[in-house]
């Protein structure tokens, strides 16, 4: 969703004579090699990107499972990950050892055992094919799933989400005999067109009421998608704020609303930029500590 607020200094090497030229060497196909009098074809072996192993390690008492992927590339760090799919994901360069990795993930238990109990809440509390209990606004909701009457005159109509009118429950009312993946699909998508339609109504107010408190009205207000970022400001002024905001508490998501706003006074992270956001929110100290227990990659 989308809201306007305002309506060849070197020469180029020769090619080589045409009996010269070589066959590109491509990893999995064969060239020829000639040497004199002599010639014959070889074939590069073909190298994987990368390989996944499944392992355990068991942390503080715990027995955490993940995914290793080594990168055959040249990556020198490791990198942990949250996958939607996958689950917990650690990307290590191919050179380290298992024992060198895992003396990693000791190190960042703190980390991994944090967002692994964020990510597990949150598969198990929404069971999308026939419903659970989902947050909105930094509340548990009961999502409920209803097949339409085989005798309803709209039966064959598109999927519907209602909520209640004291907002504690989400109903999604779907076409009748969907199969059990094709349920889940449904239902799953409809409710994240449901939680985008609510984020735009209510950031959408939230930006207009914190932009006339500070004095600014961004170019462009877009919902983001991304997996990583809660928001973003550009240089256009145009500011992205992510759809999933909708699931947090309101303290959250004002701070998140505040920092993109402050942007468009100081574009930075300077000592002015933080007082821009202090005159506003006191505590943004403690709330930005706190938005570091989420990540949106583990809100669906």
């Amino acid at each position: 969703m989308t809201g306007n607020f305002l309506d060849g200094e070197f020469d180029s090497p020769p090619s080589p004579p045409a009996d010269t030229t070589r066959e590109p060497r491509v990893a999995g196909k064969s060239f020829a090699v000639n040497r004199g009098q002599f010639s014959m074809r070889v074939r590069l072996p073909k190298r994987p990107v990368f390989s996944r192993e499944i392992h355990s390690i068991e942390i503080e008492g715990e027995r955490v499972r993940y995914t290793l992927q080594r990168s055959s590339r040249r990556r020198r760090t490791i990198q942990l990950q949250v996958d939607s799919e996958l689950g917990f994901k650690v990307l290590a360069p191919h050179t380290l050892t298992l024992e060198e990795i895992e003396e990693f993930l000791v190190k960042r238990s703190d980390w991994i055992l944090r967002h692994r109990v964020s990510s597990a809440s949150t598969d198990d509390e929404i069971d999308w094919g026939n419903g659970g209990t989902a947050k909105f606004m930094g509340r548990d909701i009961n999502v409920v799933v209803k097949e339409r009457d085989l005798s309803d005159i709209g039966k064959e109509l598109p999927p519907t989400v209602v909520k209640s009118l004291e907002g504690d429950t989400v109903t999604v009312i779907i076409p009748p005999d969907l199969d059990e993946m094709m349920k889940a699909r449904v239902v799953r998508d409809w409710l994240a067109d449901w939680y985008r339609q609510e984020a735009w109504d209510h950031l959408k107010s939230r930006v207009a009421e914190f932009g006339e408190i500070l004095g600014v009205r961004p170019n462009q207000l877009k919902l983001s998608n991304a997996k990583k970022r809660w928001g973003s400001c550009s240089e256009k002024r145009s500011i992205n704020l992510n759809w999933r905001l909708i699931m947090l508490e309101d303290h959250l998501i004002d701070y998140v609303v505040v920092h993109e706003l402050a942007h468009l006074v100081e574009l930075n992270h300077s000592a002015r930029f933080w007082r821009v956001v202090g005159s506003i929110i006191q505590d943004h100290k403690e709330l930005r500590r706190q938005l570091r227990e989420y990540s949106p990659s583990t809100l669906g």
